[in-house]
């Protein structure tokens, strides 16, 4: 039996993966994979991204994008934000700051916060996800309430991370929160995406699309964002709290009227949207605003990072590696049998490696998500192969509706398969690729990481 060569794994049921009776390459081919993997959440971990991303050094704070600030030159430090990986920021950034830090609001889906947070100065505050919820609204104002007239010799450190757009949101007046979840279901009823509707809600939102900065001036602003959009874009990173924003009162407007939606918004929201169309009344702040001379907007943690760190290491194993693409979209069968052709042409100890999200077209009632799936349309491929492996996890986790991050198949999955009688075009068709991957012993178990920076794939050939 192979041991792992990690002091502390990720991936819960990294053990029994190894243990199969394959051919020694397929195992040690395995083996990479889940160290890569481990590597890839293990750089997309909050705390990790916070103490590689934060330091105090002789009472300087030193940020990893090369500012800094003497404790002596600030009055007060803030910390705000919100975000599923947010309360483990919060966390690191405690062990680091301790009681440099003045007082803190954060706001945090509930799940995180299952096991007790270390947290002494900085509050926290239980918030919605997907949907804005009273939690998320009342959270917003403690928020606010903090922010509200500090100085410039004040410093804000605003933590943020993927699922902000829900969990940190304050509607200007005269939106109600039933007005907000009203245009939430039209908008998605109607087949918007998910750039169209953050359009619309910077439009409604008093912190969205920049304005965040704005109420916390003339107080300098670090943001800390853990990306999980493809391109790490800032204005679409939890709806760009601190960050500029290129739409406007006419693109959402656009929006409203491809759908063919105005008549059936709230009234509240129809009288916002026409006031702004008129007077351009809370307009999301563009590049030029003097607001963003005062804001340092700093990603700790992305696919690219995590891509990157994974290529380090197996470089250092003596592996000839290459990222294909940090954008990957799609379809997921699709995706996963353009991977698996590829090792066609792979020279042996060669690794590829992969991030973005993709998707998978429903036509089936069985159980499964885009890794999965992803995997399973790869393991076709790749039948009767040895030292080839091919994964996909979710850097959260949670693939799909079940409690597998992902899986990895090789060689011996489709055979594995048949021996029980499986049939793998069944099973696809089905769209019930953890079924089939749990019958081969295939799944990969993180449980929720804390995290996301969308995929990782992960090819690997001996």
């Amino acid at each position: 039996m192979i041991k792992i060569r990690l002091k502390h794994s990720f991936i819960k049921n990294h053990q029994s993966l190894l243990e199969a009776d394959f051919d020694p390459l397929t195992i040690e081919a395995r083996k990479i994979v889940l160290e890569l993997l481990n590597e890839g959440i293990k750089a997309a971990d909050p705390k990790n991204a916070i103490h590689n991303s934060v330091k105090l050094v002789n009472n300087e704070i030193k940020f990893i994008n090369g500012s800094s600030f003497l404790l002596s030159n600030i009055n007060r430090i803030f910390v705000i934000g919100g975000g599923k990986a947010t309360a483990k920021m919060a966390e690191g950034l405690e062990e680091i700051l301790g009681q440099h830090i003045y007082a803190g609001q954060i706001n945090v889906p509930e799940y995180s916060v299952k096991q007790k947070l270390n947290l002494k100065t900085i509050q926290y505050n239980i918030a919605g996800h997907p949907l804005v919820t009273n939690g998320t609204i009342s959270g917003t104002k403690k928020i606010l309430d903090l922010i509200e007239g500090l100085s410039a010799t004040d410093l804000v450190i605003c933590l943020i991370s993927g699922g902000g757009s829900a969990l940190l949101e304050m509607p200007i007046e005269g939106i109600t929160l039933e007005d907000l979840s009203e245009l939430f279901h039209i908008l998605t009823e109607a087949g918007a995406t998910i750039h169209e509707l953050n359009t619309v809600r910077k439009h409604i939102s008093k912190i969205k699309g920049g304005k965040l900065a704005q109420i916390i001036q003339p107080a300098k602003i670090i943001s800390l964002i853990i990306s999980d959009v493809i391109g790490d874009t800032l204005d679409t990173i939890a709806s760009g709290p601190t960050a500029p924003d290129l739409t406007t009162w006419f693109v959402t407007e656009q929006i409203i009227n491809k759908y063919d939606i105005m008549d059936n918004l709230p009234l509240s929201v129809q009288h916002i949207v026409k006031l702004g169309l008129t007077k351009e009344d809370n307009e999301t702040l563009k590049p030029d605003n003097s607001t963003f001379a005062n804001v340092e907007n700093i990603i700790i943690a992305s696919n690219v990072r995590s891509c990157n760190l994974m290529k380090e290491y197996a470089i250092q194993n003596n592996f000839s590696t290459s990222i294909i693409s940090t954008n990957i979209s799609g379809e997921a069968r699709d995706i996963g049998r353009e991977f698996a052709e590829k090792t066609k042409g792979m020279k042996e100890n060669t690794v590829l490696l992969a991030g973005g999200e993709t998707t998978v077209t429903i036509q089936g009632k069985g159980l499964g998500g885009r890794n999965q799936e992803l995997a399973l349309a790869a393991s076709q491929v790749i039948v009767g192969t040895k030292g080839i492996v091919i994964a996909s996890i979710g850097s959260d986790g949670i693939d799909g509706p079940t409690e597998a991050a992902g899986a990895m198949v090789d060689g011996y999955t489709v055979l594995s398969g048949s021996k029980k009688k499986l049939e793998i075009k069944d099973f696809l068709e089905n769209n019930d690729s953890y079924n089939y991957l749990k019958e081969t012993n295939n799944l990969i178990i993180t449980g929720s990481t804390g995290t996301n920076v969308m995929d990782f794939i992960v090819v690997v050939k001996m």
